[in-house]
This record gives structure tokens, sequence and C-alpha cells, in this order.
């Protein structure tokens, strides 16, 4: 689907691919600042728009069809590139699937720790009085924005440039409640370090940490993509518009800070059950150390009664048996006594 508005002294227009096309073709069409939404569209209308009206490079094409054309490849990582005429610009926003649960459900089942954001691929061309968004599946930062100019008609008027700090600060405040999410999955994967010791919980935990690293990496590529367009390397973007555009390279600074916090704490959940595990084991060991210790002397003695020699003594008394019956249990009840007092048994 194709939706494209025009701003033309102060009015907001919609307008069809044929009557872009005619507009293109008038000597007035650099007075109108014209924003066209590609959401899923077909191969037939990427050729038209993409191709055929805006001569976008072939090489810019190739990566925003990236998505169907080579599925299995996923998105491409955030970058923005000059083509002198406009330029192109792709973000990743961020979100997490809806029902995804993070503490155990009504039948107590707890669900596998996991980082689980999808994120999808917004391609921009942003030109001098247009901008082409382009992508495959539904964005809540771009439908925001188209409701935003239809509420405020100068809105589009501001430029190109203007409009493309809008819904970037929208990608940019969605990953809030992404960060939410992953602190509650943190969160819950300390609680369960402290109850359980299991091998498989330590795999959960190094995939939340590649998940995390996979976030930072986006984030940091957008956050320099944010620096370039802030600090007037491309002329596209007006001296006015750069200020908001470091706003928003503000919020993802401390976006990207979190996440390396995150990391951190990642790395320390890896420590903190490594460590129980350890103690864990150190705990079982010491039980089995005390067994050991106390059952050695117990088991030199009947081992001396129990060598059938016919000069052993006791051997052929009758209380025999209960007297090393009874040394048995004293030497046991001595050493439990002994390892209390030395506080090993606590």
């Amino acid at each position: 689907m194709v939706t494209i508005i025009g701003h033309n002294n102060g009015k907001l227009k919609q307008l069809t691919i044929r009557e872009l096309c005619i507009l293109q073709t008038d000597a007035d069409f650099k007075d109108w600042t014209v924003w066209v939404d590609m959401t899923n569209p077909t191969e037939q209308e990427e050729e038209t728009v993409l191709i055929q009206m805006f001569l976008f490079h072939h090489l810019a094409v190739e990566d925003c069809q990236r998505e169907r054309v080579q599925p299995e490849e996923g998105d491409h990582f955030p970058k923005v590139e000059d083509y002198s005429d406009y330029l192109y610009v792709i973000f990743n926003p961020v979100d997490i699937p809806l029902g995804a649960l993070i503490h155990a459900n009504e039948d107590g089942e707890e669900p596998p720790l996991s980082i689980n954001f999808r994120t999808r691929q917004l391609n921009a061309f942003l030109g001098e009085n247009f901008i082409v968004t382009h992508h495959y599946e539904p964005s809540s930062a771009v439908d925001y924005t188209m409701q935003m100019c239809w509420k405020n008609q100068s809105i589009l008027g501001r430029g190109p440039d203007y409009l493309f700090h809008i819904i970037i600060d929208q990608i940019v405040d969605h990953y809030t409640p992404v960060m939410e999410y992953f602190d509650d999955v943190l969160e819950e994967a300390e609680n369960r370090i402290m109850a359980s010791d299991s091998s498989d919980l330590l795999v959960q935990i190094l995939r939340l940490k590649k998940s995390m690293q996979r976030f930072k990496r986006i984030t940091t590529y957008q956050r320099e993509i944010l620096s370039r367009l802030a600090r007037g390397e491309f002329e596209l973007v007006s001296t006015e518009e750069m200020v908001y555009y470091r706003n928003v390279h503000d919020h993802l600074v401390r976006i990207v800070d979190v996440s390396e916090s995150y990391r951190d704490i990642i790395n320390g959940l890896v420590d903190a059950h490594l460590s129980v595990t350890s103690n864990r084991m150190n705990s079982i060991m010491k039980v089995l150390t005390m067994l050991s210790t106390i059952f050695l002397p117990m088991t030199l003695i009947t081992g001396v009664y129990g060598m059938n020699f016919d000069n052993l003594p006791e051997l052929k008394w009758k209380y025999g048996y209960f007297l090393v019956l009874g040394l048995l249990v004293s030497v046991a009840t001595g050493m439990m006594i002994f390892f209390k007092k030395k506080g090993w048994l606590d």
C-alpha cells in the first residue's frame, strides 16, 4: 500500500501515484513537500515509485527489498548514505512480541529466560522537498507521524528533515518499554539463580548475553547515524532541525549506556551462577567428607574384628558383638560432637 500526502500553501492534500507523477513534471513541484509512505508494497509499486519516479540508486533499492528478496538474511543494520540529492537511511525499530512471558504461568511452569525482541527495517529516502518511507511491516512510528500531519498540517510544511526527526524520535521512544522488559528478565534471572543451579539456567543466561549484545550493536549503529545527522554532516538536514536530532541522539545515548550496564549485569549473573554452583558443590563435598571421616575409624574397627584369627581377643566372648557395636556408636557420636564444637557442621 502506498500513501502519499503533499503540502503546499499551508494545506495538506492526499495524492495518488498518478497525481504525484504528474506533479513531478510541474515547475511548481519544488514548492511542494511530499511524503510517500510505502507499507508492504508490491514489486510493481516499488518499481514505479523507487525506480521510475524518484530514480533512486539500485544499491539503495536492493537494501530496501532485502527483507522480501532475502528473508533468511534478516534486517539490514542501521546506516546512512549520502547520494548527493537525497539521503538513504535505515533504522531498526525494536519491540517485544505480544504475550512474551517472564514469570511462571498459571500452571506454575517457568518459561525460559530470553530477550525475545523483534527488529524491523525502516527505510527512508530524505530529499530536499520529499521523504519516502519504505517498510514491509506495520510501523507505529510512521502511523503516529501520519496522524500528527493530518492534525497539524504545518508539520509537513516544515520540511522532510523535520518530519523524519519525528519518526525516529518515536522509534527511540519505543525503546523504553523494551528496556523495562529487559530489566524484568534480568531480575527474574537473579531470582532463579538463587533458587537453582541448573546447567540449563546457565545456557539461558548466555543467550541473554547474546541477545543484549545484538541490541547494543543495533542501538550503537543508530546512535552514530543520529550523531552524523545532528552535527551538520549532511546539507539536507537544515541547521534549524539539527537541534531536534541532537535531542533524539541524547535519548539514544542514554539507552546505549543502559544496555551497556545490562551487559555488565549479565556478566555478573554468569559469575553469580558459577559461584552458587561452586558453593553448593562445596557443601555437598563437605557433607560427604564428614561422612567419610566418621566412617573411617568405624571401618577400621570392623576391619580388625573381621580378621578371623584363632588368637583374636574377644572372638569367642559372648558380649564381644555388643562391645564392638557400642564402640562404633561411641566413636560416631564423639566425632559428631567434636565437629559440632569446631563449627564444621554449620
